[in-house]
Parts: structure tokens; sequence; C-alpha cells
């Protein structure tokens, strides 16, 4: 005969049991409050209750609350800490909740438990993804892969990854298979873009966009890159189009805004790009060059003291150094803060009262103005650039040592030459444009057989290298390993009848000094170049050879050796 106790044991978990089929069933029907409140009940009675855990942790994640579904799924795992379902449900809602690390733990154990978990395996390399960790996300992605072939999200993302490990060749293929599987994913469309652009294929990543935005039109991130897709197409007004719809889309679109300033410049636009130049202030890398001191507004400044700083690259302070005099003329005293390699140099630069390379240095100052604002706050148009060189000076006495070292003129050209920018791997984007303005130092071989020419290494960098090994028949010096500043740069490029460079800073170097430049410009040059044009309004001793089409380096290369036979 059963006990009184063991009878009511039976009728409590019969109730118990009544109670979860009752709640099942409110919560299948989508009655979350009436389901939460019975799940709530039972574990009032039994804190330990693993069904009405992981159901309650259910609603919650169906109600958009993560933080306390994982409340309740942690609590059931320590009940079954092998269920790897359970595991898999508890790693999506902090990975939600933004315990990352957290959810890649529970990942790690759902997949421990079950390797062949193929949703574990993808949240886990989103996971790892998040975190910068590629190599072992590829990894899940692949395993995830092999579970479900026919997974267009997994490819996508292991696309992705691979896209970031600056492997752009094997993402185009994930993703296109992706789009094989499921054609109208406007996602897909637009990191197949990405891909192609950051292989050099702007024509066939601006298709993807265009399909990307048919599907999703109010798709901000596809205009933005459509544009600068076209941009480096050269449809300039285009891609002007595509980076104000962005902005329509997600108005304060820095990037976008940004963007379509440089393509404005570059159209002679100067009063609407200068403003939208100003964009980059808002732009996440920005932040480094701010000052706290107040911007300039291009008044009159009788008796105070300013600091204009460099804040883009070397070539872009070479450039816009000249600016010193016009603020000077407004009654300041001029502060310049600039990095070390140019700081030799621009204290000769007229205006200029001091050079500083450490903010913390700096005197007292009224204001500031970044370089590259000074345009904007002085209203420059294209019929007004300051472009009176020179307005970089070397020191005589070192001009005068690279004369004697150079010897007595013997009837040849002496011609600087300079092959490549700076790659910064670190940096995407700037590497992308390093490798469409960048050559090898073996291109410049047909210039070997123009008779009377004597070349001089101006490189610098890893790609100074080169030199050890010039093209058969180009005499080439290299004393490149005794330039350690721009004044140094400057004084020998003073004594040297020409420069011939890609678009770098010592390009620029050679047009603020004065000195015959001829620069070689990749086909979407960069703003500063304009269009259709072979001289510059910035430097009237520059000379432009511009590829005709994109990569096409031999036709520039047969120019450049054309011109140098005809010059006198």
């Amino acid at each position: 005969m059963e006990s009184e106790t063991g009878a009511a044991g039976s009728e409590a978990a019969a109730e118990a049991a009544n109670r979860l089929a009752e709640a099942i069933a409110h919560h299948r029907a989508g009655r979350l409050a009436e389901a939460a409140e019975i799940y709530a009940d039972l574990l009032s009675g039994d804190p330990g209750h693993f069904e009405a855990l992981r159901l309650s942790g259910a609603i919650m994640a169906q109600s958009g609350r993560p933080d306390e579904a994982a409340r309740f799924w942690t609590e059931a795992a320590r009940l079954r800490p092998d269920d790897a379902e359970l595991l898999y449900n508890l790693g999506a809602a902090l990975q939600a909740s933004g315990r990352v690390d957290a959810a890649i733990e529970r990942y790690r154990e759902a997949v421990a438990v079950k390797p062949d978990h193929p949703g574990a395996l993808y949240n886990l390399g989103n996971a790892l993804q998040g975190r910068n960790r590629l190599p072992e996300a590829i990894e899940c992605y692949r395993r995830a892969l092999a579970l479900t072939p026919g997974a267009p999200d997994v490819l996508n993302n292991l696309g992705t990854a691979l896209k970031e490990s600056g492997r752009p060749g094997e993402a185009v293929e994930c993703y296109r298979q992706a789009l094989a599987l499921a054609p109208a994913a406007p996602e897909t469309l637009y990191n197949l873009g990405n891909a192609l652009l950051d292989l050099g294929e702007p024509a066939a990543a601006a298709g993807c966009y265009r399909q990307a935005l048919s599907l999703r039109p109010d798709f901000p991130e596809a205009l933005f890159n459509h544009g600068n897709a076209l941009r480096e197409l050269d449809r300039l007004s285009e891609a002007a189009e595509q980076y104000q719809a962005a902005r329509r889309l997600r108005p304060g679109y820095a990037e976008a805004e940004f963007n379509e300033g440089l393509a404005r410049l570059k159209l002679g636009e100067f009063e609407a790009g200068w403003r939208a130049y100003e964009a980059r202030w808002r732009l996440p890398d920005a932040t480094a060059h701010r000052h706290r001191l107040p911007l300039w507004d291009g008044s009159r400044l009788d008796g105070r003291t300013i600091l204009l700083h460099s804040e883009q690259g070397l070539g872009d302070s070479l450039q816009f150094v000249r600016y010193a005099r016009l603020v000077k003329e407004r009654g300041a005293t001029v502060i310049l803060l600039c990095p070390e390699p140019l700081a030799r140099l621009f204290g000769g630069v007229a205006g200029v009262d001091a050079v500083i390379t450490d903010r913390r240095r700096a005197p007292p100052c009224a204001c500031q103005a970044p370089l590259l604002s000074l345009p904007l706050l002085l209203g420059t148009t294209l019929a007004t650039i300051p472009a009176e060189v020179p307005y970089l000076h070397p020191e005589p006495g070192a001009v005068a040592a690279w004369r004697e070292r150079l010897g007595a003129p013997t009837g040849e050209i002496r011609v600087g030459l300079v092959w490549a920018g700076e790659p910064r791997p670190h940096d995407p984007k700037a590497n992308r444009v390093d490798r469409r303005r960048s050559l090898r130092l073996e291109r410049f071989a047909p210039l070997a057989g123009v008779p009377g020419v004597r070349f001089f290494s101006l490189q610098k960098g890893e790609a100074a290298a080169q030199a050890l090994a010039p093209p058969p028949g180009l005499a080439l010096t290299d004393w490149s390993a005794d330039l350690h500043d721009f004044a140094d740069t400057a004084a020998l490029v003073a004594a040297l009848d020409l420069v011939i460079s890609v678009d770098t800073a010592t390009a620029q170097l050679a047009g603020a000094l004065a000195r015959p430049v001829w620069v070689l410009s990749r086909f979407d040059g960069c703003w500063r170049w304009l269009r259709d044009r072979d001289d510059s309004p910035w430097y009237p001793t520059l000379r432009l050879f511009r590829q005709p089409e994109a990569g096409d380096w031999a036709s520039v290369i047969g120019r450049v050796r054309d011109a140098l036979e005809r010059r006198p």
C-alpha cells in the first residue's frame, strides 16, 4: 500500500506535469505571458526544474531579452552540461547581449559535446570573427560547410573572413557560391563588390552594387561603395550622386560626405569640395589629429598666435604649407606643428615663425587650423590657388655639396627617380591606392636606352632595395642612404635637372622647389591633379603623365621615354 507521503509526491509530480503541459500549450500558441507565469510558478516550487528553466529562457529570447534568457539557460546548463542544443542557445543569448567571450566558450562547449553541430560552429565562427580571430573563424566556417554544403550564410561569412584576412580572391569564390544558392541576397552582392574592389576590379564591383541596390534600394553602404567604384573608374559626377544618395538615407554619413568632397575637388568644384572635405574630422580615425584650441575662422589675427598643424600624409603637408604665408599676412604669429622628417625644411618657409614636432611644446596659441582646412578658410578657388614657387628652399650649402658630389656637368641629364609609394599594409584603403600608384623599378627598363641620361634613386622605404638590381642598361646611382629627412632630399633634388616620380611626396617636394618634375599618375589619379590636363595649377613646373586606362603603365613609360628623348 502506497504511503501518504508517496501518494502526495505522485500527485504533486502529476500536477507539475499538467501545469508544464498547460504552459507549453500557451507557449506554442504564442501566449507568452501566460506561459511565463506558469514557468515562474513551477520554478518557485522547484528552482531546479530543468524544463521550466529552459523554456523560460526561450520566452526571454523570443521577447528580445537576451540577458534574461542567458540567466535562465545558465542555470539549466548547470543541470545538464552535456546538452549541446542548450549550450548553443546560451551562446547565442550571450552573444546577443554583448558578452562575446563568454559566448565563444559556450559555443566551444557545444561543439565539444556535439562536433557535428553546424549552428554552433557557424555562430562560433561569427563570434571569433567579431573578435578579429580570423584563422579560427575560417576553420569554424569550413567545418560548418562540410556539414551543410548548401548554406549561403556560412559561405557569405566565410568570404568576409577571407577578405578581412587579405585573401579577396578566395572571398570572391565564396560569395559567388553563396549567390548561386541564394541569388536575391543584397548583402552578399555588396560583399562580392567589396572583394572585387579590393582585387582592383571596380567595373565588376559597380555591377554588384547596382544589383544589390535593385534588391534593396535603402542600402546606404552599397550606395557609398558604388560611389567608390565609380570614383576609381573616374566617373566622378556619378560617384558624387551615389554619395549624396547615401547621405540622404543616413544623415551624418561622414565617409560619404568626405568622399564626395574628393570627387568635387577633382572636378574642380572647390567651393563644395572644400566644405565636404571637412567631414574628415568626423571619421573614426580622426581623433588623433584633433586639437582643443578653437578653430580659426579665417578672420584677421592681428597680434595673436595660431597653431598650424599637419594632419595627413607628408605630401599633403608639403603641398599646403604654402598657406603659412597667407595666414601670416592676417597679422598672426605662426607656429607650425609637423612630423620630424619635415621640420628642418619647413623652418625656412615664408610666414612660419617657429616649427615644432611635439604639440606639448607649443607656446600659448589663440587658435589652430589644420593645413588642409586652410583652402576652405581662405576661400581658395581654381583661379586663386597660391601657386608661387619655390616656397620651399633647401640649404644652399647642402645643395652645393650635392653639386660637388655630382661632378662637373657633362651634358647628361641628371634625373631623380621614384617608383613606389608607401604601401601601408595596416590601412587597407591606403594600401589599395598604393597598389594602383606604385611600380617596380623593372618597369622603367624602357628608359635604359635613352642616351645622355643618368638616373639617381630618390626612393625610400622597402622599395629602395630594388635599386640594388636596376634594369640592364639603366645607369642608376643610389645615394638614398644619405637622405635622412626632406631637407636632405630637397638639397639633392635642387641639384638635379629633373625628377620622375609616381604620385608621392617627393613629386610634390620637387614641385614646391620649382624643379622640373614629371608625375606618373594612375588612371583614377589623386584629386589634386584634377582631370583632363597634363599640368597642375598647384605646381607650375609639374607635368602629368596619366594612365589612359587602369593598369596601363607601359604606355605611360613609353611617353616618358619619348619626352626624355626630345628633351633639349
